[in-house]
């Protein structure tokens, strides 16, 4: 049972009381009017009362006593009643102390529960709060090092093709396409550069990677600074003997070839004024697989 069941309990044992204890005041009121009655009627008899009087007046004395009996009798009902009430009402207020300390000691326990409940959560929450930051953190790591760490695979080149943009449609991207039809890896600037590269790095790649540096020799070529700066670089691996010179002369003159460089003047060279850039294409290839 629950402290409110023995709550009511009591309230109706304390009412039930209270009303006895209200039935023995007027029990004891009605006793004190009885033997005021009584009183009176004593006043009432003298030496003259006469027998018959007399007779009648302890007729009413007798009924004045008989109802004062009758209300002790009722007092000691209603006493013996409050006992036991009193009884029954003690009985109820320690099983109410022991219901409330029950229910004390079970909403503790609850509020024990859900704090340790609400403790393991938090933990629970605070775990998987701090897996997500590391799998985040482990993410954005592997992200940075496969981007930034890991260097991409080396691609080798067979050709390494230097040469001035405004020779582009007139040899260059053809010579290029013609090659890598034929099954070769070319580097040129317009199959490897892509928006956002660095140009510097992307030449120097290419240069450090390719067997041959076909180098298309023209009155424009001569005069740029990026074509200079990749012809330096094909010079010097081809010094060391990691890499070959194969010029092509277009739309300029031996004498012009001399005055830029004279080592590369004294080199073996094709001339698009005598030669197609098919018939160019067809001989580097037979080069390579002559080799």
């Amino acid at each position: 049972m629950n402290s409110s069941y023995y709550q009511n309990q009591i309230n109706r044992l304390e009412k039930d009381i209270a009303d006895l204890q209200k039935k023995i005041a007027d029990e004891n009121k009605k006793e004190i009017d009885k033997n005021k009655q009584i009183d009176s009627v004593h006043r009432t008899i003298n030496k003259n009362t006469s027998i018959s009087t007399l007779n009648s007046k302890q007729r009413q004395i007798d009924g004045y006593q008989k109802d004062i009996l009758n209300c002790r009798t009722k007092i000691a009902s209603y006493q013996k009643s409050i006992a036991t009430k009193s009884a029954e009402l003690g009985k109820k207020r320690q099983e109410l102390l022991k219901a409330q300390q029950s229910e004390q000691k079970k909403l503790q326990d609850d509020q024990l529960k859900f704090q340790k409940k609400l403790q393991s959560e938090i933990e629970i929450q605070k775990r998987h709060l701090e897996t997500l930051i590391a799998q985040n953190y482990s993410t954005q790591n592997n992200k940075l090092v496969s981007t930034e760490d890991i260097p991409e695979p080396t691609k080798q080149y067979d050709f390494f093709i230097s040469h001035a943009s405004e020779d582009k449609d007139d040899i260059v991207r053809d010579l290029a396409e013609a090659l890598r039809n034929n099954g070769f890896e070319v580097w040129y600037d317009e199959f490897e550069m892509k928006i956002g590269d660095s140009l510097r790095r992307k030449i120097d790649k290419g240069l450090a990677n390719s067997k041959f540096g076909i180098v298309v020799i023209s009155k424009s070529f001569i005069k740029k600074g990026w074509t200079n700066y990749e012809l330096d670089g094909i010079i010097t691996k081809a010094v060391s003997g990691e890499q070959i010179i194969l010029p092509i002369w277009h739309n300029i003159t031996k004498k012009e070839v001399i005055e830029f460089s004279p080592s590369l003047a004294d080199k073996l060279a094709r001339n698009t004024a005598i030669n197609t850039v098919d018939e160019i294409a067809d001989e580097i290839a037979e080069l390579i697989l002559n080799e």
